[in-house]
């Protein structure tokens, strides 16, 4: 009844459907994961009335609703009207109207990124009301919005670009022959997303920065440039270089040498993962710790064969 996607936040930058969808960046840091709920700004006194009104008087008038479902939809009314309160909600005289435009209803928000239905709709309060510039009540605190929230949020919806690594040869790889692997500095930039609460003049902005490739071959059998695959990014953002006439019997300063054909087993899987930094900061000038180190990757088949010689 409550629960509202969105919650109130703007996102804008590099960010995957307007904020809604997860985007597509792979925390590295084990068991992390943004907040599946929240409570945030809903609506201020007048329109909650209109809005909620409507719609718990519409649910009485269904056929059927009676007894308890019918009581609790009573005690709803009675509760924003008349004054009735339990435990850490006190009552409202007419849904609070007089103190319209003096602060805002919150309530919970579900994380339509988080595919657990139990924790998304575990922020389940009945809505309460905030005065302007005062916190969220104690009984909230730990899940009422806040610019570190904002920040993993902007951080779970992040766009990057994908990773397309560049291979000479660019198709058949040849046994002892390297492949040089390389990335356009051109794609590769910070990048930025940022969630906003408009209500409450909150935003945090998050900057992906990428700063290394790593290659996987796909087998054991491959000798990797450099050793553990690991290829540094320098300033303008670039890996690795492009292979170029006469560099054949060079060792690329990032690539992979096969040394069995993949004849018997199939294709190999190559891999070529960036990892990105993520920091952020806030409009109440907070930065606290880094977000956790991401990945993009990408997999293509490889087919090695092995020749007695070739010209390049």
């Amino acid at each position: 009844m409550w629960a509202r996607t969105g919650g109130g936040i703007v996102y804008s930058g590099a960010v995957e459907d307007e904020g809604r969808g997860p985007g597509n960046l792979t925390p590295t840091t084990a068991g992390w994961d943004p907040p599946p709920c929240w409570y945030a700004p809903y609506l201020g006194a007048k329109d909650f009335k209109r809005v909620t009104k409507k719609s718990i008087e519409g649910q009485m008038k269904t056929p059927g609703m009676t007894g308890h479902a019918g009581s609790a939809l009573q005690q709803m009314l009675d509760h924003y009207e008349d004054g009735y309160s339990w435990p850490k909600h006190p009552g409202f005289k007419d849904w609070n109207v007089e103190n319209d435009g003096k602060g805002m209803f919150w309530a919970g928000v579900p994380n339509p990124a988080e595919p657990d239905s139990t924790l998304r709709d575990a922020c389940n309060e009945v809505p309460f009301w905030v005065d302007t510039g005062e916190p969220p009540p104690a009984w909230v605190a730990e899940q009422a919005i806040d610019p570190a929230m904002l920040a993993e949020l902007a951080y779970e919806r992040m766009v990057l670009p994908d990773t397309e690594a560049e291979l000479r040869p660019d198709g058949e790889q040849i046994v002892n022959l390297p492949t040089w692997v390389w990335l356009d500095g051109a794609q590769f930039r910070p990048v930025t997303a940022e969630a906003r609460v408009p209500a409450l003049n909150m935003w945090a902005r998050t900057t992906a920065t990428p700063v290394s490739l790593t290659i996987d071959p796909g087998t054991d059998d491959a000798e990797l440039h450099p050793g553990g695959g690991e290829c540094a990014m320098d300033g303008d953002g670039a890996v690795g270089a492009p292979y170029r006439k006469g560099d054949a019997d060079e060792v690329p300063p990032c690539g992979v040498t096969y040394l069995r054909s993949s004849e018997s087993t199939g294709p190999y899987d190559f891999t070529a993962s960036v990892t990105w930094r993520v920091t952020w900061s806030a409009s109440d000038g907070t930065a606290g710790e880094p977000l956790p180190t991401g990945i993009i990757e990408a997999t293509q088949e490889l087919d090695v064969r092995e020749i007695q010689s070739i010209v390049r």
